[in-house]
């Protein structure tokens, strides 16, 4: 877990630029969603943490597990934008989180 907190509070700035350009969404937004979306991917890898291989964070079993227990509806509320919104976002967000957790320093999102 403390990897995971590295890694969001280092590359915050990283993501927040991939949602701007990307998503179309504010910079105030966008760090918004990479708040919460963080917050929560923590909170559900420490329910979780027991069942996951921490060698390799980013295996699809454990991307799968962390997306389906992220709470979408309470960030798509909180920002104002539709649960899809949040879903599209969440699919680049957790993967690439939990690859560079793992050391997988890639060049895409």
């Amino acid at each position: 877990m403390e990897t995971l907190e590295t890694v969001l509070g280092s590359r915050a700035p990283h993501f927040v630029r991939i949602f701007v350009s990307q998503f179309g969404f504010s910079e105030e937004r966008a760090l918004r969603f990479v708040e919460m979306a963080g917050s929560d991917l923590i909170e559900c890898y420490r329910w979780q943490a027991d069942r996951m291989d921490p060698r390799e964070l980013s295996a699809p079993e454990n991307v799968r597990s962390l997306l389906g227990a992220i709470h979408a509806r309470r960030i798509a509320d909180s920002l104002g934008i539709p649960p899809a919104e949040v879903w599209s976002g969440l699919r680049v967000f957790v993967p690439r989180v939990l690859q560079l957790a793992d050391g997988r320093h890639t060049h895409e999102a």
